[in-house]
């Protein structure tokens, strides 16, 4: 007994330090504190973009865009950007120029770059065209020189274009062909046999006219070959009075600006505009400084535009209207043409893809393709009557569809494509009167399910 009472004494003590020394640990460590939850921020909205004011065409937008860039005012020019993507989200140009106002200038254009001295004519577009092969590039250009406003450009400014600048042709002074001398060779007439030859030894003249000389005494004539080339080029030429012709001698014998403008005007009279156009665009180039110039193939620009324009060439009228614009940048007559012509492009383009897509009985997508294109080009008739075409045959689908659920009292669907056919032809024949009749039928289903059993 005695031994069973102290192995129970021993399990209390042993109970009673292992509890001591619980209770201890947990007043050292304390209560666990909960994790606080982290504050997040809130991420920042990005800023609604207003609604325009105006309606123009994505095109008439994007223009306006560029005569704010040029002007140094991005927020508006950032408006009609975003404007004209959301009737064209696939619109190039909008794209690439918000993707140039967006971009790093340094990671966009790189590093190296070179210092290029502003000349008499040019603007950030023609740098651009000329240096980046895109005029549009003036953009990113301005930014990469931290210019406020492009179009303040002014002669002898220096900026900062990137690549490397390439190596001016060198005008190398051609040698003046040195002429032959005239070497003047008499042949002797050859004699024949019977006719005696005169001397060479120095005699009296009266004697020889009054005595001929005998036949026996005539010997036969021996010709004198004539000096060749060689050992003509081989004789010393004086060239005191050749000077050699320089640089200076060759820039006299181009054709003056004049010159270019008189043939210019003549390929003009002969109905030959493209060649009179770039015989002045390559004086212009070599010769910015002539206003003359600069002005007679602005006037060919505008009139072979219009040529094109009538003849349905419309991409190489936007070409030359580009030229055009680039030459002179505050033509309102050619910014206004040249946005006629995009659009008409863009509707051309726009239409092929609606075709496309009704062909491939897409005509959720034709429908709103061919809407498109009416906003660019409000008269097509090709698109007014392909979307007419494509509606009813969306609006006979649906109006199919809706019928097949109001048989099976699907109600609330078949009220759904009823208004999908109105909004597509509020005039439709059939709809107001099915949709009615379904409201009617939900409203009494819902008064037999109110009703208590």
């Amino acid at each position: 007994m005695n031994e069973v009472t102290r192995f129970r004494d021993f399990c209390k003590f042993l109970f009673i330090v292992i509890s001591v020394l619980a209770l201890s640990a947990c007043q050292l460590t304390g209560p666990k504190k909960e994790a606080q939850p982290v504050a997040m921020e809130p991420e920042p909205l990005e800023e609604a973009i207003p609604p325009p004011t105006d309606s123009l065409t994505p095109n008439q937008r994007v223009r306006k865009a560029l005569q704010d860039l040029q002007q140094g005012d991005y927020e508006n020019a950032r408006n009609q950007l975003n404007w004209a993507l959301m009737d064209d989200p696939d619109h190039k140009r909008a794209n690439h120029l918000l993707e140039q106002m967006d971009a790093d200038p340094i990671e966009y254009l790189g590093l190296k770059n070179f210092y290029y001295d502003v000349q008499p004519g040019d603007s950030l577009s023609l740098i651009a065209k000329n240096f980046l092969n895109d005029p549009y590039k003036f953009v990113i250009l301005a930014r990469y020189n931290d210019l406020d406003n492009p179009s303040k450009l002014a002669p002898g400014q220096r900026i900062r274009v990137p690549g490397v600048m390439r190596e001016k042709p060198k005008i190398k002074a051609k040698p003046k062909a040195k002429p032959k001398p005239d070497v003047v060779l008499t042949e002797e007439p050859v004699k024949s046999e019977a006719e005696p030859e005169m001397s060479t030894d120095p005699v009296d003249l009266s004697t020889q006219v009054d005595e001929p000389a005998p036949a026996a005494m005539t010997e036969p004539v021996t010709e004198v070959d004539p000096p060749s080339e060689t050992a003509l080029a081989e004789e010393p030429v004086t060239e005191l009075d050749q000077p050699e012709e320089t640089a200076d001698t060759l820039v006299e014998s181009i054709p003056s600006s004049d010159d270019t403008l008189s043939s210019a005007r003549q390929l003009h009279a002969e109905k030959d505009l493209p060649a009179a156009i770039y015989l002045l665009e390559s004086e212009n180039n070599s010769n910015p400084e002539a206003s003359e110039v600069r002005t007679q193939l602005a006037s060919y620009y505008t009139e072979y535009a219009n040529q094109l324009i009538r003849e349905d060439d419309l991409e190489s009228a936007r070409q030359t209207l580009e030229k055009l614009i680039i030459l002179d940048a505050s033509d309102n007559n050619a910014i206004n043409q040249l946005i006629y012509v995009e659009d008409k492009l863009e509707a051309r383009k726009l239409l092929q893809k609606g075709e496309n897509e009704e062909r491939g009985g897409q005509y959720q997508t034709a429908y709103r393709t061919y809407g498109q294109v009416l906003t660019y080009d409000p008269d097509n008739q090709s698109a007014k009557e392909s979307q007419i075409r494509v509606r009813n045959q969306l609006t006979d689908s649906y109006h199919r569809q809706a019928m097949q659920l109001f048989r099976r009292q699907e109600l609330d669907e078949a009220i759904g494509f009823w208004n999908k056919i109105l909004e597509l032809d509020p005039n439709h024949s059939l709809a107001p009167g099915y949709k009615a009749r379904a409201l009617e039928m939900k409203q009494q289903l819902q008064r037999i399910d109110s009703k208590p059993n």
